[in-house]
């Protein structure tokens, strides 16, 4: 058989093999679903690494696979009518039952192969989804509505790396941009899923040069029922190419190359206007936000964490000693194979000294010799609440965040003492300081509640100083008030 033929037979045996299995008659054969996949798969890897050249490549080859014969498209298309109308009602087992019907009648119709994967999707049942995507993307591979469906079941299955790419791919395609720019911004800042946030922000980040988008939004807590959540965590599938080396390279070698290449996808240099950040050097006419951030910046560190040679997880610390000790949350480095830290300009391996999970710390032994270094402020009382504070950490990835809060009060969990501030906090800031007007550090970010605003937590610095991690002979301590 030669390709042109085995193409339009493994295309035509594909959507029947789709159509029957909707229709319960039997299940969709892999081999016959992954031919197609491998291209979708293609098209997302190479948006996550920004090659366009690459993506339109495999679009072509894409668009050059022969079709099958079209369906019955009258037959199908009260259907597909219905299936919309009951849809936007919110009725999903009759939008479901409906689609079905109408991809049974014209299963080569990219828009109800996609209307049918969006139903799937709200109703939960991922994989499914994932198959008519696929599937709608192989008859349209620029059909933008289908990227962005796509990146939204990747993003609900905590992959962030891959709804990345859709969501990049979805804007590339997309006859409106800016429309798109809006609804990938709405996304990163409003759905509960971390991994469609993040993979929204990132698309938007990688857009903007080519679309002149604005800014996107801070990204900030979703809103769901109340419980605490820790926001330590951005993707925890993205690459860490190899860096070409130049001689021999060791283990420290490998892993200080892989944070950077983290580094380079995940944390490049946050916009001033996102930070509130001020050129080194400059006055800070009488802002205090600005000093502060000045001489925190270099002593904030982003933690990168290692399983399987891969990045895992993001997050913040702060350096609490000259000797290169950084402090963060517990959940922030467990389970990590192996860390990497990066405090300003310097980066450094990192190995766990000490840790606990009630409270949640962790310190970590670095290289990163400092003549300064943050102080630990032990003081706990309700003389605290009112007091401006400055938190800097790493949401999603975005290094040196910057933002202004007060304590709101303070709250006793579990036997643990904790600062609850107004300031906003995400997924990143987990471990990052939590600074008075003074410079000394009041607590240790590392929680926020998923109902209302900026109603966030910080481990007291004082509950920090009595913990099993805290070396007496490196930190420094104040209380407020004092030198």
């Amino acid at each position: 058989m030669n390709f042109p033929s085995f193409t339009r037979s493994l295309a035509l045996a594909l959507a029947l093999a789709l159509a029957l299995a909707l229709a319960g008659a039997l299940p969709a054969v892999a081999g016959q679903y992954e031919t197609i996949d491998y291209y979708v798969q293609q098209m997302i890897a190479l948006a996550s690494a920004a090659d366009e050249a690459g993506v339109l490549t495999f679009r072509e080859q894409m668009e050059n696979l022969p079709r099958p014969e079209p369906g019955d498209a009258r037959q199908a298309h009260p259907f597909n009518q219905h299936g919309q109308e009951r849809l936007a009602g919110g009725q999903l087992k009759e939008a479901l039952a409906a689609f079905r019907q109408a991809f049974i009648a014209d299963p080569t119709d990219p828009e109800i192969a996609g209307a049918l994967g969006l139903t799937y999707l709200r109703s939960r049942r991922f994989k499914e989804a994932e198959r008519l995507l696929v599937y709608a993307l192989s008859l349209a591979p620029a059909r933008s509505a289908s990227w962005l469906t796509l990146g939204q079941v990747y993003g609900q299955q905590g992959d962030a790396r891959r709804a990345t790419g859709a969501f990049a791919n979805a804007h590339r395609f997309a006859q409106d941009r800016p429309q798109v720019a809006e609804q990938l911004r709405q996304l990163a800042t409003a759905d509960p899923a971390d991994a469609i946030r993040i993979g929204a922000l990132q698309a938007l980040r990688a857009a903007r040069p080519a679309s002149a988008a604005p800014p996107a939004p801070s990204p900030v807590l979703p809103s769901q029922p109340a419980a605490p959540v820790r926001p330590g965590t951005g993707s925890t599938s993205l690459p860490a190419a190899p860096v070409a080396p130049e001689r021999p390279t060791t283990a420290t070698d490998n892993l200080l190359g892989s944070l950077k290449q983290s580094l380079a996808t995940l944390a490049q240099p946050a916009d001033p206007v996102t930070t509130g950040s001020a050129a080194p050097g400059t006055a800070d006419n009488g802002n205090p936000g600005q000093r502060i951030y000045r001489r925190s910046l270099p002593l904030t560190c982003l933690i990168v964490t290692f399983q399987d040679g891969k990045t895992a997880n993001l997050g913040s610390g702060l350096l609490v000693s000259r000797d290169g000790l950084v402090i963060t949350n517990n959940h922030v480095i467990d389970k990590a194979e192996n860390l990497a830290v990066r405090c300003g300009d310097r980066e450094s391996v990192a190995r766990v000294r000490k840790r606990s999970r009630e409270p949640d710390l962790a310190s970590l032994a670095t290289s990163l010799k400092s003549v300064d270094s943050f102080v630990l402020n032990q003081t706990y009382n309700q003389d605290l609440i009112g007091l401006d504070v400055f938190v800097i950490g790493n949401p999603y990835g975005l290094e040196g965040t910057f933002s202004t809060g007060v304590i709101s009060g303070l709250r006793e969990i579990d036997g643990v003492r904790y600062i609850q501030i107004s300031a906003p906090i995400s997924p990143g800031n987990s471990g990052g300081p939590v600074i008075l007007r003074d410079g000394s550090v009041i607590g240790v970010a590392t929680m926020g509640l998923k109902v209302g605003q900026n109603l966030n937590f910080a481990i007291a610095a004082a509950e920090v100083i009595s913990s099993p991690i805290f070396e007496a002979k490196q930190m420094q301590i104040r209380r407020t008030g004092t030198p």
